[in-house]
């Protein structure tokens, strides 16, 4: 399910972690995603093996405190809405 909210469009169901870290002067709201599955062609045996690699998290910064506490919670409820449904 993808959802978008505030200049963000999110895959819910790869996302893995929403976290708030907080500076002197705002914060910035982050999303981490599950590794990448990604089948690589194995040179001397021509077998095809499944590779994890890593999702870079991203972050979006807020100059306001409770507009980041906000949006924090509508994202952790359409994640939460996303994986009941």
């Amino acid at each position: 399910m993808i959802y978008q909210h505030n200049g963000l469009a999110v895959n819910l169901y790869s996302l893995k972690v929403i976290r708030i870290e907080k500076t002197e002067e705002g914060g910035y709201l982050v999303f981490e995603f599950d590794n990448a599955i990604i089948a690589v062609l194995k040179d001397e045996t021509d077998e095809l093996l499944d590779g994890s690699y890593r999702n870079e998290p991203f972050s979006q910064y807020y100059e306001d405190i409770g507009a980041l506490e906000a949006d924090f919670k509508i994202w952790v409820d359409a994640w939460n809405e996303a994986v009941v449904s």
